[in-house]
């Protein structure tokens, strides 16, 4: 009889730490949906950018595509962030094209 007296306390609370300690690591990880955006047609974004004729030079780095512009007074950037751009930097001569999942697929999407 003493020895049960002893071995159920340390037996609940040996559970309870055990059970504790396995809540504490069981936390579910959050899934990361990415989401696949759609490139736009060729000609869209021809036009935000104010026609062939108006794209001097372009070039491809990473998530950013740079773009020397002959007249930026042609050019729609706001047009560019609703078909897909996440950011655009204007510079004096040129439009650099943010764009973080896609950049290559959108890039050969205008110039191919």
């Amino acid at each position: 009889m003493p020895i049960l007296e002893i071995c159920i306390p340390f037996g609940m609370i040996l559970i309870a730490s055990i059970v504790a300690f396995g809540i504490g690591y069981k936390k579910k990880k959050q899934r990361q949906v990415k989401v696949i955006k759609v490139i736009a047609p060729k000609s869209v974004y021809l036009e935000a950018l104010g026609g062939a004729e108006n794209v001097l030079e372009k070039s491809f780095t990473g998530s950013r595509i740079s773009i020397k512009i002959k007249d930026f007074e042609k050019t729609d950037p706001q047009k560019l962030l609703e078909i897909g751009v996440d950011r655009y930097i204007k510079m004096s001569d040129k439009l650099v094209l943010i764009v973080k999942d896609n950049a290559e697929a959108v890039y050969h999407a205008i110039f191919d």
